[in-house]
């Protein structure tokens, strides 16, 4: 067992975040009759603001982070693991040294 914390707290409240979907996007070729339609899924990841930052624990007495995340397109916000969000600002940066 370590003695050392480990610091995993990428976020902070007022942060731009970003759904990272990695899922699904290399199952289906272009020739599929269906690929705008499930590109379209894939693809559409919601962009929000990190409102509240919770931390529970699992069965084993874990901490796990989570973030209260405002959507865009909602009015509440809702519970989200922080290791399936992203800033915005690393996605822009990513994207331009692609």
């Amino acid at each position: 067992m370590s003695l050392h914390k480990r610091n995993t707290k990428r976020l902070v409240v007022g942060d731009q975040v970003i759904e990272e979907k990695h899922f699904a996007d290399h199952c289906i070729s272009k020739e599929h009759p269906d690929f705008k339609k499930v590109a379209k899924i894939v693809r559409n990841r919601r962009v929000g603001e990190v409102v509240e930052l919770v931390v529970k624990r699992d069965s084993r007495g874990h901490a796990i982070n989570y973030a209260m995340v405002l959507w865009n397109e909602y009015k509440s916000p809702r519970l989200h693991h922080v290791m399936r969000l992203r800033r915005l600002e690393d996605e822009a940066a990513k994207e331009q040294t692609a």
